[in-house]
């Protein structure tokens, strides 16, 4: 999850995005820890709302942990090799190698953040202090399964919006806890 997010944020400074725009690469490329606050609203097509609220805590190079506390408790818990998900219910660990498409996660993991501009035809602006991100997916696995995602906001309170082609739609609140 941490993987894709971070992808999202990867844009240039106008028109199509070719390179990533010196304050997102800053927040990208830092080493410090970031920890956070999150609340995701998930709307479906017939207008129904689902919210659940938690926090994120990611340490470069070692590991990424969201965790979810409302409406009920739940752990995504990734490092540089597997990933495990937890619930009340069950607890499945599989090899971040064997997710489709890991390679692209892998690259943004590792600090190549060019393997977005080939995944993703993107708009970026900056105005006031805060970015605005629009992205449609240009592969045709993604186009698929995302129809676009949208972002805006500071590094460190911003809102993902992703639209599936169902017309469903998830909308995700980050706040940084500044450090």
């Amino acid at each position: 999850m941490c993987f894709g997010c971070l992808g999202v944020l990867i844009l240039a400074t106008s028109g199509f995005a070719t390179e990533v725009p010196p304050l997102l690469e800053a927040k990208l490329t830092s080493k410090d820890e970031l920890r956070g606050t999150f609340e995701q609203t998930k709307t479906t097509a017939e207008g129904e709302k689902y919210v659940m609220r938690g926090f994120y805590h990611l340490r470069p190079g070692l590991d990424f942990t969201w965790k979810t506390l409302d409406p009920f408790e739940t752990v995504f818990h990734a490092t540089k090799e597997k990933y495990t998900y937890s619930n009340e219910d069950e607890s499945v660990t599989r090899l971040l190698k064997d997710m489709p498409s890991s390679e692209r996660f892998t690259s943004l993991s590792e600090g190549d953040l060019s393997v977005f501009f080939k995944v993703f035809d993107a708009l970026y602006k900056e105005e006031n202090g805060r970015f605005f991100i629009k992205a449609k997916p240009k592969v045709r696995d993604l186009k698929v399964a995302l129809e676009r995602v949208e972002v805006e906001g500071t590094t460190d309170n911003w809102t993902l919006k992703a639209y599936f082609p169902n017309k469903t739609t998830f909308e995700i609140e980050f706040k940084d806890e500044i450090q």
